[in-house]
């Protein structure tokens, strides 16, 4: 497999290449990195109950846990600090243990990027996933901000892994998108692509795109992005045709392999 420009050929977070029809290992435990499931703080789950709900949905699915990634963004949701986070985060794992519930959880975050949001890290802490160096990021502009870069910078230069998440979902007014992704991963930043897009609910333009950089092997990280029960089944029907398209060892890789990268159960 040739790297993209900018990438080197040994890179160690990237996605084996497709082989369809080999054969395979059994999987292990397989470890969700983007998930809206710390109840009643964002736009995912929306009480224990719903938590619960999932997380039995998980674990029959095959996954042993979830990095927490509620997002922070302080405009709608300025409760949402990282000590906050991990605070969430421990009184789940309480909870599903006394419900004798065996399910790992780790503190994370979705940081929402905005043109103020290193002064808020710099008050407020850098919202890494599962303690490590990995910082899962989003932003929602109509067209690719121009401070956008030099915000990935500093990341990269505080010795961080900026993961930009789901990717193919960012507008594409200026038909660029495609230049301005391969800017930033030569910078660095790795992509996470959400299963969601497979199955077209996210729309055609999304749907499109993904394939074409599942195709181009440039997504490091491929993760649920689950938020309530009446989505989640949709949102696994998208993880069963990433393996029907792409084969079970690329499946793998992103349930198994790749995340643990960042945490270890």
């Amino acid at each position: 497999m040739k790297a993209p420009a900018g990438q080197p050929e040994s890179d160690p977070y990237r996605s084996p290449p497709r082989r369809r029809g080999e054969a395979v290992s059994a999987p292990a435990a397989r470890i969700d990195i983007h998930s809206h499931l710390l109840p009643n703080i964002d736009d995912g789950c929306k009480s224990d109950e719903e938590t619960i709900v999932c997380v039995r949905r998980l674990k029959a699915a095959g996954y042993v846990g979830s990095i927490c990634t509620p997002h922070i963004w302080p405009e709608l949701f300025p409760q949402n600090l990282p000590l906050q986070v991990r605070a969430w985060a421990a009184r789940l794992s309480d909870l599903l243990e006394d419900m004798g519930i065996e399910y790992h959880v780790w503190p994370g975050g979705e940081l929402r990027l905005y043109d103020g949001v290193i002064p808020f890290m710099e008050k407020n802490g850098v919202p890494t996933l599962a303690d490590s160096r990995f910082v899962l990021m989003d932003f929602w502009d109509k067209q690719w901000p121009k401070w956008a870069n030099a915000i990935f910078q500093w990341f990269l230069d505080h010795k961080y892994r900026p993961i930009l998440a789901h990717p193919e979902r960012i507008p594409d007014q200026r038909g660029d998108l495609n230049e301005r992704l391969l800017e930033a991963e030569q910078m660095g930043v790795l992509l996470q692509g959400n299963a969601r897009s497979l199955t077209g609910a996210e729309g055609i333009p999304a749907s499109m795109i993904v394939r074409k950089l599942l195709n181009e092997q440039r997504y490091h990280f491929f993760a649920l992005d689950m938020h309530r029960p009446d989505t989640l089944v949709q949102r696994l029907d998208g993880m069963s045709l990433l393996e029907v398209e792409f084969g079970t060892a690329l499946h793998d890789h992103f349930t198994v392999t790749a995340p643990r990268v960042i945490a270890q159960p």
